[in-house]
């Protein structure tokens, strides 16, 4: 008997940690296509969905889809750094930083003098 659950708060989960759908499958153990078909329909065995729970330290409660699915989980500060870190332009900011440590030193420089 499959189970449905939210594939919306899967998906969420994921992408907070930065994770493909591959990187899951392979935590996990489920296969790759089987993630995708989960984040797409949202079905899934009872056998999947406790490996999914476990890599995510949830219980089989805590993903269920519900009648009244209003709200959906929220991310932690943590994660949305983590997620920003991992995916911002590095080179530009580098640049900026430097830029702006230059203007400092220089303005620092000439107020002193």
């Amino acid at each position: 008997m499959d189970m449905k659950i939210n594939n919306e708060k899967l998906k969420q989960l994921r992408e907070l940690k930065a994770w493909s759908q591959s990187h899951l499958a392979t935590v996990s153990g489920v296969s790759l296509r089987t993630i995708q078909r989960i984040e797409k329909t949202g079905i899934a065995s009872p056998e999947t969905v406790k490996a999914i729970c476990a890599t995510f330290d949830l219980t089989v409660q805590d993903i269920l889809q519900t009648n009244n699915q209003t709200d959906g989980i929220g991310p932690t500060f943590t994660a949305v750094v983590r997620y920003r870190i991992a995916n911002m332009d590095k080179k530009g900011t580098i640049i900026a930083f430097a830029l702006s440590f230059l203007i400092s030193l220089v303005l620092s420089l000439y107020i002193v003098n």
